[in-house]
């Protein structure tokens, strides 16, 4: 079900649309991340074509946000891999192209994916890459974690 931007400075022609495939579409952010060589997103395309990760369990959603017919960003959340209990997801390999970053289009996709994790999950935990995404995800309201395997967390109101 497609989500539109209602964030900040989220332009009105931004889109979040379920991904099923990674196909010539994606290649712009594929070849961004290899340049800056961000390796969550070569892990993404590589786990998604191999079938490692293809986000198809309950719960499981790759989402896409779209600028117009561009694909500009892409964020998955799984059941977390780390811990035994099916009521924890993970948000995983967020990624903006930089040319639309600050726009509020990150916030979108992560606010998207939390809502899908409603009904699936009592918390979603990640792991921040870097300093600039530990703030980023504490602005979103994530609680830093001393958990192994995650540096935030944030609780999801089950659906009723």
């Amino acid at each position: 079900m497609p989500h539109s931007a209602t964030d900040g400075a989220a332009s009105a022609d931004l889109r979040i649309t379920p991904l099923v495939t990674l196909g010539p579409f994606a290649e712009p952010l594929r070849a961004e991340a290899e340049m800056w060589r961000v390796d969550f997103v070569r892990r993404l395309f590589e786990d998604h074509a191999t079938g490692a990760n293809r986000f198809d369990r309950p719960g499981e959603r790759l989402l896409g946000a779209w600028h117009g017919a561009r694909l500009v960003g892409v964020g998955g959340l799984n059941r977390d891999p780390y811990v035994a209990d099916d009521g924890i997801g993970r948000l995983r390999h967020v990624y903006v192209l930089a040319t639309h970053r600050r726009l509020g289009i990150g916030a979108v996709l992560v606010r998207a994916l939390l809502r899908e994790a409603e009904g699936h999950f009592r918390v979603v935990r990640l792991r921040a890459a870097s300093a600039e995404a530990a703030a980023f995800y504490r602005r979103l309201g994530f609680q830093e974690s001393a958990e192994p395997n995650a540096t935030h967390l944030i609780p999801v109101t089950p659906l009723r």
